[in-house]
């Protein structure tokens, strides 16, 4: 199955992905979520997400939304 990753970074840190069959769906959550900043004792730290196209996923090991 073809699905696109929603991978999401604290910095430089990688804090989650989630997969989506839309396009649509994925790049909605990465406008929503990228810009957003938290602060932590390091200082503040801003959240950048992007779709990636993943040409194979395993449905049956990975939930596609």
């Amino acid at each position: 199955m073809t699905a696109f990753m929603l991978s999401c970074l604290l910095g430089t840190a990688n804090v989650g992905s989630i997969y989506f069959q839309s396009i649509n769906d994925c790049t909605y959550y990465s406008d929503k979520l990228s810009g957003q900043q938290v602060r932590t004792e390091e200082g503040t730290k801003r959240y950048d997400c992007y779709c990636k196209l993943m040409p194979y996923v395993n449905d049956k090991k990975v939930r596609v939304y």
